[in-house]
């Protein structure tokens, strides 16, 4: 084994599995939903749908959330104000001692999806957790890591719940049953989309 290789194998062995650390942040999500203005409802495969800015309001709070979310658990995300007269009153900040896992290996909108809704082209990249377990992009053999969990988070910047052969396909992939999936979703435009987005600046730079 090669120096690589060990570093590889020591990465599977010491990473924790972020779609497990997720799910009391999940939990927390969805119990406190109407305080957060978020819409939480059942798809027809039973698979959880949280809508965070398309028919339901969202707000800053639900994006601080979500953003802790994608980053798999391993990350603090705050909110701050800067000065009352510049253009951007509020600020986000990002602490995580774990930035690859975290940000590459579960923040990352790196899984490209396509399914049908009612004959219109659903497309949408998603990212969170669930990447982890189901996608295929070439970053996690870079990264030497896979998850394995009884669940899984996706988070979508899309302005529609998933379709049901999304839901399918993600299953699939993740070697989960629908029900066990929990999908996030909100527009970039959306007061939660906008947090979740600008919180993404620490994967940006990872990425570059």
């Amino acid at each position: 084994m090669n120096k690589r290789e060990e570093i590889v194998e020591a990465r599977r062995t010491e990473w924790p599995s972020v779609n497990a650390k997720v799910e009391p942040l999940v939990k927390a999500l969805i119990d406190d939903a109407d305080a957060l203005r978020v819409k939480v409802t059942r798809g027809t495969l039973g698979e959880y749908r949280i809508d965070c800015g398309v028919r339901a309001v969202g707000g800053l709070e639900a994006g601080r959330r979500i953003a802790e979310i994608c980053l798999g658990g391993l990350g603090a995300v705050a909110l701050e104000t800067t000065n009352t007269d510049s253009a951007w009153p509020f600020m986000v900040t990002v602490h995580t001692s774990q930035p690859v896992l975290a940000c590459l290996g579960s923040q990352y909108a790196g899984w490209s999806l396509s399914g049908e809704d009612n004959g219109k082209k659903y497309h949408v990249l998603g990212s969170g957790p669930a990447r982890a377990m189901g996608s295929s992009e070439k970053l996690f053999e870079e990264l030497g890591y896979r998850d394995q969990a009884s669940s899984g988070t996706l988070v979508l910047e899309a302005d529609n719940p998933p379709p049901s052969a999304l839901v399918q396909q993600v299953a699939k992939a993740c070697g989960v049953k629908p029900d066990r999936l929990t999908f996030i979703y909100a527009p970039t435009s959306s007061l939660a989309g906008t947090v979740q987005i600008a919180a993404r600046c620490l994967e940006v730079a990872l990425h570059k």
